[in-house]
């Protein structure tokens, strides 16, 4: 943490929305912001009362203390940090305390709703997951197709019916990224969804110049939005 070059006099003199300010550029901009903001915290009453502001929780780098592997080796004082943080609408805390509940600590309604949240703030990769874990029910999948078509017509980039990467990259990009924290944060795997398609001709594989497309497995024709889904699942669930 950056040594703050001021003294006694002109902290304590500091206003609180600017002692506010430090703080969230402190948490949001630190490569240790858990440990840095609790050392600012212990330095005098004024970044004491300024780094409990909801704004400060907001901001949290909750993903660097995920890369720095906190939640493997310390996951009660993990959690303690994403429901803090969520509790000030912070969109990350939101997304990874979701997946925390619905694969580790098997509170999926709760995980459901805070994933929720996250879509909420517009976090393209937390309706992306909201959606492929809806898809696994039969009861919820039309609302997953609904989410996860949505989610596809942001990016007009590709225009076809083929393979989800076809509406563009952002499937793509929200299924890397999705299996990227899931593998920093669980064991688990999303389960897949065997196929009831009786159409033989669907899930066939089309030539195509796109080399990223045969590399993802994306070059395939289906039937419907729900083949096109349930292939996307297996492809989550093979990252």
């Amino acid at each position: 943490m950056a040594a703050i070059a001021m003294d006694n006099d002109n902290v304590t003199s500091l206003p609180h929305d600017l002692a506010v300010e430090f703080c969230v550029q402190l948490v949001s901009t630190s490569t240790t912001p858990r440990k840095d903001i609790k050392c600012l915290r212990e330095s005098c009453k004024v970044f004491h009362e300024a780094s409990r502001a909801r704004k400060v929780g907001k901001f949290m780098n909750v993903r660097r203390e995920m890369e720095l592997s906190l939640n493997w080796f310390h996951m009660k004082e993990y959690l303690e940090l994403l429901r803090g943080c969520a509790n000030c609408d912070n969109s990350d805390a939101y997304f990874f305390l979701g997946l925390e509940e619905v694969f580790n600590l098997k509170e999926k309604t709760l995980g459901l709703y805070h994933l929720h949240k996250a879509k909420m703030g517009e976090r393209p990769v937390a309706s992306y997951m909201l959606g492929i874990i809806l898809f696994q029910e039969p009861e919820t999948r039309s609302l997953a197709v609904e989410i996860l078509n949505k989610l596809a017509a942001v990016d007009s980039s590709r225009v076809s019916t083929a393979a989800p990467s076809d509406d563009g990259t952002l499937i793509r990009e929200c299924r890397m990224e999705a299996a990227e924290v899931m593998r920093n944060m669980t064991w688990e795997k999303p389960e897949r969804v065997d196929s009831m398609c009786l159409n033989p001709r669907c899930g066939r594989v089309f030539n195509t110049c796109d080399w990223e497309l045969r590399i993802y497995d994306e070059n395939r024709t289906f039937c419907s939005n729900m083949c096109k889904w349930r292939h996307e699942l297996d492809l989550l669930a093979k990252s």
